[in-house]
């Protein structure tokens, strides 16, 4: 997966399971219900306190009808550009061997 460069804010997925659910009309409490998991999961992915684990993303994709890699994809993404933004300068600027 080469890192994303869109250069928008990383969003954390918790604000995409945020908006379905208020799509849908549903609280993070019976909505974890339905998934099977204490609501303190669901609410710390919401609030941006938790990641989507592998689990996780298998729960979401079962409820929503997508696939965990979707869910897995959001994670990734955000990571990858917190790191980004995280990473020194010099790290940023190797290059690949044979690149020179």
């Amino acid at each position: 997966m080469n890192p994303p460069t869109d250069n928008l804010p990383p969003i954390h997925p918790g604000e995409f399971l945020r908006d379905e659910l208020e799509a849908l009309g549903l609280s993070a409490r019976k909505f974890a219900e339905h998934v099977h998991v204490p609501h303190n999961a669901i609410t710390g992915i919401m609030n941006g306190d938790r990641a989507i684990s592998v689990q996780m993303a298998i729960r979401l994709g079962r409820a929503f009808g997508t696939t965990p890699q979707y869910w897995q994809n959001l994670q990734a993404i955000y990571d990858l550009k917190r790191a980004l933004a995280e990473m020194p300068a010099d790290a940023l600027a190797i290059e690949a061997y044979g690149a020179a």
